[in-house]
């Protein structure tokens, strides 16, 4: 079973707008492996398409974080509200079918309140000077914790119904 079983690529393509719409997040549904299955970004900010443009970054900072991401969702069967490396919220709602875990939703890219970007780390991965980050992150947007909890729960809540016709429809 896999993602594209439940709804189409298309399908997912649209949840992922709306989700990035409603939230201003960089809105992606990961396969177990943590591949974006729709391969289509929408950023919320600047710095974010500058970090995965980086092989050295997109692995330091993305992709480990959102592997570690994918096994707390796994793991627990809740979603997952934190902070990435590089210190912008992180959200990742497991997606389970009959107890078979599929991968997850969420978003990321925003600043948590009264957090300040982790730009050690980015300049490092980067190879952008600290100015050129500054610049980036001018526009970057906060997020209170009411605010990205909201965003989990309606994901959450998104995702058990898309499970649950899902389920309906194969029965």
């Amino acid at each position: 079973m896999e993602l594209t079983d439940i709804l189409s690529v298309e399908d997912w393509i649209r949840f992922e707008q709306e989700l990035h719409d409603r939230f201003n997040l960089n809105c992606t549904v990961y396969n177990t492996a943590g591949i974006s299955i729709t391969r289509k970004p929408n950023w919320c900010n600047r710095i974010c398409p500058e970090i995965k443009a980086h092989k050295e970054s997109l692995a330091v900072i993305c992709a480990s974080g959102n592997q570690n991401f994918l096994a707390q969702a796994q793991g627990t069967g809740k979603p997952v509200v934190a902070e990435c490396d590089a210190g912008l919220i992180k959200i990742a709602v497991p997606i389970f079918v009959d107890g078979k875990f599929l991968g997850t939703a969420g978003g990321c890219g925003r600043l948590p309140e009264g957090a300040e970007l982790e730009t050690f780390i980015v300049e490092k991965t980067t190879g952008l000077s600290e100015d050129d980050i500054r610049k980036l992150c001018r526009d970057l947007e906060t997020i209170t914790e009411d605010q990205a909890q909201a965003a989990a729960d309606f994901i959450k809540n998104r995702i058990a119904r898309y499970v649950e016709d899902y389920v309906s429809a194969s029965a």
